[in-house]
């Protein structure tokens, strides 16, 4: 019988064959765009219409006030975010998605609901629901060790942390 690590090695295996595929125009857009996961991830704390301080952007992604200047710095070039002045602290800059923005992050989430449906389609119904409970258990343990785990929103927003 495996044991954990090769299980860990074959599960790294199977996540690269789900990407080995075309990537969908919102994928290439990122690239074109040079837009990383960290950047991603940052216009998922102020989706799908919120606006917070560069400082507490910062404490939400647990990153160092300088890091997400430089990181909001390209979202802001890209036009993917808008930076504006606090009205009524002047050293405040308050940070919020574009329209362009939304839409790259509603593409990007209807492209991952599209191949998760893809991945579920080889199973049946009662495989689907085995699959997600054992899914939903591992995820829970990682998020036990790690201390947080993220629930995305429908309309791809950052709902909670638990």
């Amino acid at each position: 019988m495996p044991d954990l690590t090769t299980n860990a090695h074959r599960l790294l295996r199977l996540f690269e064959e789900m990407r080995g595929s075309r990537p969908h125009p919102a994928f290439e857009r990122l690239n074109a765009l040079n837009i990383s996961f960290s950047h991603v991830r940052a216009m998922h704390m102020l989706a799908p219409d919120r606006t917070l301080a560069m400082k507490d952007l910062a404490e939400q992604l647990h990153l160092a006030p300088p890091s997400v200047t430089a990181l909001t710095r390209r979202l802001v070039q890209t036009g993917l975010v808008c930076r504006e002045p606090h009205p009524q602290d002047s050293r405040v800059s308050l940070l919020s998605l574009t329209e362009e923005g939304q839409h790259l992050l509603q593409d990007l989430y209807q492209e991952h609901l599209r191949r998760m449906e893809q991945l579920l389609q080889g199973l049946d119904l009662e495989e689907q629901k085995i699959f997600l409970d054992l899914l939903e258990r591992a995820v829970g343990a990682l998020g036990a060790d790690e201390g947080l785990v993220s629930v995305v929103k429908q309309d791809g927003g950052r709902a909670s942390d638990q």
